[in-house]
């Protein structure tokens, strides 16, 4: 995937009222439950059936890459497109990392239980995106959403 259709997949999914800075959440868990309520915000879907699938997916193990970042995802057959959230976390939660790190950046996504492949491709562009330490640390002290937003899609 090109680094244009990357961006293209991110844009598509994350939208400009789904990043929150500075959450102060107790744990995995109540992480989980806060990314639930905004992704059914954008999606239509409710909240604890998104909640239910975040955590059933999380149950089969973390999925905080390291350094600092998580990718919670899940399919829902309710769905009719691929919607994600970000969360830019102070401080820092346990999240059963590999590294042992605290997760301080979480981008929960959720997409149609279909065989187009939408969650994959979206799960993939982010942790592309997340990938390179300087851009993510830039997004760990970014100011506002959307600067974040924009840092993470490319655009600055």
């Amino acid at each position: 995937m090109t680094d244009v259709a990357a961006s293209l997949a991110l844009e598509s999914v994350l939208g400009a009222g789904s990043v929150v800075l500075d959450v102060p959440l107790a744990g995995k868990a109540e992480a989980l439950a806060q990314a639930s309520r905004m992704l059914a915000e954008v999606s239509g879907v409710p909240a604890a059936a998104i909640e239910a699938a975040l955590s059933a997916r999380e149950a089969l193990g973390s999925t905080a890459v390291g350094s600092g970042i998580a990718l919670p995802h899940a399919r829902l057959h309710v769905l009719r497109s691929t919607h994600a959230v970000l969360l830019r976390l102070k401080p820092p939660i346990g999240f059963e990392a590999s590294d042992g790190e605290p997760v301080s950046l979480m981008c929960a996504v959720v997409a149609p239980d279909d065989p187009r492949g939408d969650l994959l491709v979206a799960v993939s562009a982010f942790a592309k995106a997340f990938r390179d330490p300087a851009r993510a640390e830039a997004l760990r002290q970014a100011e506002t959403p959307a600067a974040l937003r924009d840092l993470l899609l490319g655009n600055r």
